[in-house]
């Protein structure tokens, strides 16, 4: 019998959390952190599952898309959102198995140590940290662009510090604040998006000022596709293919409800629920925006891709202004300062979770395992830190070097889910090696191996061509080459340089063996968690309740 058979026939091997040769600091400190568990599981089902739609609403639908609008014409952005949404569900189902499975504090930065490689998810964690956190700072500038849409006599700084406040507010007395904040701003969000689809139903029809039933008269005319770059089928399709980019960032991905995992009351009951969810979310909200969105506006209407003062530029707005419809334009504008500040508030709280689990791990100071209330309070307040960037906005002198600060890691969200797939890739080999039978998982998907490898390919694929525009004539940008593929380099540079040292510290260049995956640390505590689970409702409101939250 040879050792890999023997191995499996006598069961899984132990896996220490932290091995003592392979590199990592904090040798005998990481253990305790990784085998005490400092945060509280206080986040509700409600709060899941309203966080998990807050994930898939952000300005880059209400806003963002309009740009893409006039830049690829109606039908390429609807086609653009719809088969990237195919590949956002595959991530979302790859997420969805792991995080059922392990729910852990770490979430996927530790499943990368994990499943991959200790340098791996040094890397991806240090390089998603980064992108997080300075992404709170632009938010912040966000929040204060959408007040500059009422007033522009109270300076920005002033806009940008309430922001701040409000994130260490939400965030330092527990994370069921952050919970409660959280849900509420989802449903301004879900309130948001679904009167904006009745009321562009509404209006196509005839129901507007001018009592006009244009229905889809903007896709004949000035028409359906905006040739981009060149002219005529080959310009059509380059401009549907420039979608792809506006999509990735629009979409976001699912790492706002995987960071919750950690934190989460009875997430093996609940995460199953979200996932299957996922597909829903997605037609309602992207796939009926867009929709909406090339309905309401025509490609070649001027302000477009504007930058004017907080949502004026916003395909919605721009629409009502047109329809010369009062109120709404302000109404829209206060929503949509929401979901920006929402964002601000779920990137707070990743970026912070995300260098704490760094810390466990033994590749971040110690200093930011502290916890206070079960908050990582050190953790935030260098997220907070990073949030203070927005001060350099204010400045005309700093505002380039702010832009800068905030673009540097520009594609990761592109990047990072494919990452992704390489973590779930390593989570089947060590399923397999375990002789686990899928079935028994709490969420699985049929023939999700082969399609988290074509999506792997897609996401590097639509990575190494985001910025292929820089590369066509007279189009050269520094700029923009840099924001399309610094971050490729920049982990490199941290899965090479976190390696090198750790190999030189008895560690091995090789990644880890299906015998190495780590499928146990954590899970004694989440299995004492599915001992609380509440008894199954028997009142209508009590199962209605539980259908609509997922516990």
């Amino acid at each position: 019998m040879s050792l890999t058979e023997r191995e499996k026939s006598q069961g899984p091997r132990e896996i220490h959390p932290i091995d003592s040769n392979d590199g990592r600091i904090g040798h005998s400190e990481a253990i305790n952190s990784l085998n005490y568990k400092q945060t509280k599981r206080h986040l509700l089902p409600r709060h899941i599952q309203l966080i998990a739609i807050s994930g898939a609403i952000g300005t880059g639908l209400f806003i963002g898309t309009g740009s893409t609008l006039h830049q690829a014409g109606p039908a390429a952005l609807f086609l653009g959102y719809a088969i990237y949404g195919g590949l956002i569900y595959i991530a979302f189902n790859s997420m969805g198995e792991m995080v059922s499975y392990l729910p852990i504090d770490g979430s996927y930065v530790e499943f990368a140590s994990r499943f991959v490689d200790n340098s791996f998810g040094f890397a991806l964690g240090w390089l998603v940290f980064y992108n997080y956190a300075v992404t709170v700072a632009a938010e912040a500038t966000a929040v204060a662009g959408m007040i500059n849409y009422w007033n522009t006599d109270i300076n920005n700084a002033v806009w940008c510090t309430l922001f701040l406040v409000s994130i260490v507010v939400f965030n330092v007395w527990g994370v069921r604040w952050f919970g409660e904040g959280e849900f509420y701003f989802s449903l301004f969000k879900v309130f948001l998006i679904v009167g904006l689809l009745i009321f562009t139903f509404i209006t196509m029809v005839g129901g507007n000022p001018q009592h006009d039933a244009f229905g889809f008269r903007s896709w004949n005319h000035p028409g359906a596709f905006h040739a981009y770059i060149a002219s005529g089928p080959w310009g059509n399709f380059l401009a549907f293919f420039s979608t792809f980019v506006g999509a990735a960032y629009a979409y976001g991905g699912p790492d706002y409800i995987a960071m919750t995992a950690g934190e989460a009351k009875y997430p093996r009951r609940i995460y199953p629920n979200v996932f299957r969810r996922v597909i829903y979310r997605l037609l309602v909200f992207y796939i009926g925006g867009v929709l909406a969105v090339g309905i309401l506006v025509p490609y070649d209407d001027p302000d477009l891709g504007t930058s004017k003062k907080g949502a004026g530029s916003s395909p919605f707005v721009l629409a009502m202004v047109r329809m010369s419809i009062p109120a709404l334009p302000s109404i829209v504008n206060a929503a949509i300062l929401t979901s920006a500040w929402s964002c601000g508030l779920a990137n707070s709280f990743t970026a912070s979770r995300v260098l704490y689990s760094l810390a466990l791990r033994g590749t971040a100071p110690a200093i930011f395992r502290r916890t206070f209330r079960g908050v990582p309070i050190v953790a935030l307040g260098v997220v907070v830190a990073f949030g203070c960037l927005s001060y350099m906005s204010v400045s005309n002198s700093a505002a380039t070097a702010f832009g800068y600060i905030v673009n540097i890691t520009g594609a990761t969200w592109i990047l990072n889910m494919g990452l992704q797939q390489i973590i779930y890739i390593g989570f089947r080999r060590g399923i397999a090696y375990r002789g686990i039978d899928r079935s028994t998982l709490p969420f699985a998907v049929k023939r999700q191996l082969p399609l988290a490898w074509f999506a792997l390919c897609c996401y590097l694929f639509l990575f190494f061509t985001n910025g292929w525009v820089v590369f066509t004539r007279g189009n050269w940008a520094v700029d923009d080459f840099l924001f399309a593929y610094l971050s490729a380099p920049i982990f490199v540079a941290l899965y090479l340089g976190h390696k090198i040292w750790t190999v030189s510290h008895g560690s091995t260049w090789k990644l880890h063996r299906p015998r190495d995956i780590d499928l146990d640390t954590g899970r004694d505590e989440v299995e004492q968690d599915e001992g609380t689970y509440p008894p199954l409702p028997t009142t209508k409101v009590a199962k209605f309740l539980h259908w609509l939250w997922g516990a």
